[in-house]
């Protein structure tokens, strides 16, 4: 494969290349050049060579795994228990108890993309609906490849609290977690 398909297919690879010194992850020149011809023809000894490729395989094996196993429990997204006893106490207070978390991605956030959580009484006929902890989860089914396998967690720290989302589909995202590319 070409360097610049592969990172174009697999971008949770280039912290690994990028720690052996492939630094032609961006390059112009990368769409041209194979994996070898970009580290083994620059100098990267063979047995270097075959370690990095063997560390970037069992990457991208974590990546489908985590994919696959959305949160370990095989659901497309997942809601940690912390979480899901927040979102129940906000729809409590919103005189919304019982209702299901409708999650949506807009364009926009610093990121590029930005995820929005409603409460909402019931799925619409298209929508992927996952349970997790008691409460019911929403999405548009169209939205599955941006966000499936998704953890929603709720963090308190010193300088606040809030929901996160770890998405192992966003090739970027800010560092308040509620945008993603």
């Amino acid at each position: 494969m070409l360097v610049g398909e592969i990172v174009a297919r697999y971008p949770q690879v280039v912290p690994v290349f990028l720690k052996y010194g492939l630094h032609c992850v961006g390059c112009r020149v990368s769409p041209f050049e194979t994996i070898e011809e970009g580290s083994v023809g620059h100098g990267m000894p063979k047995d270097v060579f075959e370690k990095m490729i063997a560390e970037a395989n069992e990457t991208v094996s974590k990546a489908k795994e985590a994919k696959v196993s959305a949160g370990g429990d095989g659901k497309p997204v997942w809601v940690t228990e912390k979480a899901a006893a927040q979102i129940k106490k906000l729809a409590e207070s919103e005189g919304k108890a019982g209702f299901g978390l409708r999650i949506s991605v807009t364009p926009g956030g610093c990121a590029g993309h930005s995820y929005q959580m409603d409460f909402e009484a019931a799925p619409e006929k298209e929508d992927v609906t996952v349970e997790a902890h008691g409460l019911k989860v929403f999405y548009a089914s169209d939205l599955d490849d941006l966000i499936h396998g998704t953890t929603i967690d709720y963090r308190e720290a010193l300088q606040g609290a809030g929901f996160v989302m770890q998405n192992p589909n966003a090739k970027t995202s800010c560092g308040c977690g509620q945008s993603f590319a």
